[in-house]
């Protein structure tokens, strides 16, 4: 791969690319970046963290009401369905899907609720998730339309 920055300042694959595709639309093919049809989002890629659980979200109010997420050790990735249902995400989701990352840190035995990628945003207690915030069991997480009470497995207690 060559990375080459046009006059515009973009970078691009000059080994893929003949002139920079952010600036040639007609270049642009169909990729987890690109998408050049109207209305048109990366697939949601929805995956049951691998491992132990460490705890839950359960969806109080909105799509999926009565649902549970899984959350496993490490980072569990958070987003919406094509339905606007919360759902935990593969790793290898596209990062602009991934709303909120939630993170089980084995050895210290605590949870962290961190901001995602994507450009939509998760609220903690009615507030927007901006930087790392702690969380100890009961919260209340809310991703679209969707309001979930976030239930550790996992803690002072017991851990894997």
């Amino acid at each position: 791969m060559t990375l080459t920055q046009c006059d515009n300042g973009h970078f691009y694959d000059s080994d893929k690319y003949p002139a920079c595709p952010y600036c040639n639309t007609d270049l642009q093919g169909e990729t987890d970046i690109v998408h050049t049809r109207e209305g048109e989002s990366p697939a949601i890629q929805a995956a049951q963290p691998a491992g132990p659980v460490a705890g839950w979200l359960v969806v109080t109010d909105g799509p999926n009401r009565g649902q549970d997420l899984r959350l496993g050790v490490g980072r569990s990735f958070l987003g919406l369905d094509a339905a606007g249902a919360p759902v935990t995400l593969s790793p290898d989701a596209p990062l602009g899907t991934r709303q909120a990352v939630l993170v089980y840190d084995g050895q210290a035995g605590t949870f962290t609720l961190l901001p995602g990628s994507s450009q939509q945003l998760c609220y903690l207690a009615g507030q927007a998730v901006l930087e790392a915030r702690p969380l100890t069991g009961g919260e209340e997480l809310k991703l679209g339309d969707a309001t979930l009470r976030f239930v550790p497995f996992c803690g002072a207690d017991f851990h894997w």
